[in-house]
Order: C-alpha cells, then sequence, then structure tokens
C-alpha cells in the first residue's frame, strides 16, 4: 500500500485539482484565496530551458519554497503541505514545514509516510540541517506522528493578531 502514494510538487496548473482537500479541511478558504497562496509559493526555478528538459520535475524540487501534494496511483491528493528553505542563524539552512494536511481513507499511516520521505528529499537536496513542522495545537494525530517519527518541539511559536489589543 504504501508505495501507492507519491510526492510531487505541486505548479499552478495543478492548484484547482488540490482544492477540495484544502476546502474539507480549511472549510472558510475560498478558491481565490488557495490560487493567490500558490501563486506565492510556486515560484518557478531559474534555470536554463536545456536544463529543464533534462531534470523533468525534478526541477520542481530544487524551489527554495513550494507545496508537495501526496497522491495515490489514481491521482488523488490526499495530502499536502508548504515548505519554505531558511537560513536560520543557529543552524544554517533549515526546511521548514507548514500547513500539514492528510487524510488517511485506510487504516495506517502511509500519507503521512510518503509526506516525511518527500520532506527528507527536500531537506537532503537542499542541504537543510534540520526541518521544522508547525502543526497546529489540535492536531494531536499529526503531532502523535511526527513524534514517532523523531521530531520534538525545539522552537515554540507564539501568534499574535497584527493589530495589538489595546490594554485596560
Amino acid at each position: 500500500m504504501p508505495e501507492g502514494y507519491q510526492a510531487l510538487p505541486l505548479t499552478s496548473y495543478t492548484a484547482d485539482m488540490t482544492f477540495p482537500l484544502v476546502q474539507m479541511l480549511q472549510v472558510d478558504l475560498t478558491l481565490d484565496r488557495w490560487r493567490a497562496f500558490v501563486d506565492q509559493y510556486c515560484l518557478p526555478v531559474v534555470k536554463d530551458a536545456q536544463n529543464k528538459k533534462d531534470c523533468g520535475d525534478s526541477i520542481l524540487w530544487q524551489r527554495q519554497r513550494g507545496i508537495i501534494v501526496i497522491a495515490n496511483e489514481r491521482g488523488y491528493i490526499h495530502g499536502l503541505f508548504s515548505y519554505l528553505v531558511r537560513d536560520d542563524m543557529t543552524n544554517g539552512l533549515v526546511l521548514h514545514v507548514d500547513n500539514v494536511m492528510a487524510v488517511e481513507i485506510v487504516s495506517g499511516d502511509y500519507v503521512l509516510d510518503a509526506m516525511r520521505d518527500a520532506m527528507s528529499r527536500l531537506a537532503s537536496d537542499h542541504k537543510c540541517s534540520n526541518v521544522y513542522v508547525s502543526l497546529g495545537e489540535m492536531e494531536d494525530r499529526l503531532r502523535g506522528y511526527f513524534a514517532k517519527a523523531g521530531f520534538a518541539p525545539r522552537k515554540v511559536r507564539y501568534c499574535a493578531p497584527a493589530t495589538p489589543k489595546v490594554s485596560a
């Protein structure tokens, strides 16, 4: 069964077919907002044309930021995550993963395993020293999976509205 899932870089051409998964997990997200997000993450890689022909889709794995989708053998999308390669003052290049979404329709962690493999490939391709995965505070299943895969809390991210509240 795990061989039935494949990680693929999302392109602006395939973004619309991914929207049903995204909307299922983020019900208030509009198609226009999804397309705008994809456009920001799926910028083309700057390479010469001949190189692009020779590399096929592997050139898309070289993007500094992007979205990876997990598809089954029929092409149905079962998961995705966005990523950004950043230079961390302490650790050097680090792969930051966010917007992790996975739908397992069979028992097992096949989609998440394919995601983890894709993260490892990206980290290796970009020579990253660490992979940081951001998960929502209510995503216990994802937290459990990544903890079993060897991830540990390292840096805590706090969130506040851009417009501060007026103190009383």
